[in-house]
């Protein structure tokens, strides 16, 4: 099972939209996927609740976090297709209590550490029933992020090019939880895929912020194998798909602008499965209806 973070400190971005899209149109190349929802917004959640196709676990992702989990207490099944979802819970529960020690195996351990374990023990034992994880990280650089970068093979980061989301780029990278300083400290292994300008506008604007960016930090955007930066427009089909809770490439069959939108969203996908090393020509029954 190969596991991809998608996250970066700022909220609004796309990258529940990401998630849930590479999420489907991963399932319908005959990948078997487990979506985790780390978000307490539960955006992805959400969606998966319209969309119907995944199939919740037994265990929300602040009781796998706390609970000593038996690979058949989650109820994984034999769909091929799974969300750990969001209780609005894990942020009370970890973060403002991180310090906090428990007695925990005959020990006081700190909430944190039992929770990291727990999560491991969590991947260890789903790794044989899927083939990608794709966990929606939270808003915000805080333990939930270490814990996931720790234990994740990849990371993929959505932005926006706002004044905001640019400034929250350097501690993404950088910072004491950024993605360099895990993959340094605790995670050789962890992959940095770059960082996806996304819901950008043909505007002057736009342009220069991303002509800018590339100057200075292009090596740490996601690429093309010809190292030309790839971006998501700004575009109301994706909304109106993650309102809808289906996938784009299924508007795709009816809408033309959404066609062109799809065009652009299943390049950057393939990509990303192959960077994980995930191959996109699986044999499927369900290809040439997303073609």
């Amino acid at each position: 099972m190969k596991t991809l973070y998608i996250g970066v400190q700022k909220g609004g971005v796309g990258k529940s939209t990401s998630a849930c899209q590479l999420a489907l149109y991963a399932r319908n190349l005959g990948y078997r996927v487990l979506v985790i929802d780390f978000d307490d917004q539960g955006n992805t959640t959400k969606f998966f609740k319209r969309n119907g196709e995944a199939v919740p676990l037994a265990k929300t992702v602040t009781e796998v976090i706390f609970e000593t989990t038996d690979i058949i207490d989650i109820n994984v099944g034999s769909s091929g297709f799974s969300i750990l979802e969001a209780d609005g819970q894990f942020n009370n529960v970890l973060v403002e209590q991180a310090r906090v020690k428990i007695e925990h195996e005959g020990e006081l351990t700190e909430k944190s550490s039992i929770a990291h374990q727990h999560f491991a023990n969590f991947l260890t034992s789903v790794d044989a029933h899927y083939d990608l994880c794709i966990i929606d990280g939270p808003p915000s650089l805080d333990i939930r992020v270490t814990i996931a970068l720790t234990l994740a093979d990849a990371v993929l980061s959505p932005i926006q090019l706002s004044q905001e989301s640019i400034e929250g780029m350097s501690a993404t990278l950088y910072g004491q939880r950024g993605v360099l300083n895990i993959k340094t400290v605790f995670n050789a292994k962890l992959n940095f895929l770059g960082f996806l300008p996304n819901m950008v506008e043909a505007t002057d604007k736009h342009r220069e912020a991303l002509t800018e960016l590339g100057e200075r930090i292009g090596e740490h955007f996601l690429t093309d194998n010809e190292g030309r930066i790839l971006l998501m427009p700004l575009r109301q089909s994706i909304r109106e798909c993650q309102k809808e809770g289906i996938p784009i490439a299924q508007l795709a069959r009816t809408n033309t602008m959404a066609r062109s939108t799809w065009a652009s969203m299943r390049k950057i996908f393939d990509i990303v499965l192959a960077r994980l090393q995930l191959e996109v020509d699986v044999e499927t029954t369900n290809v040439e209806a997303i073609a």
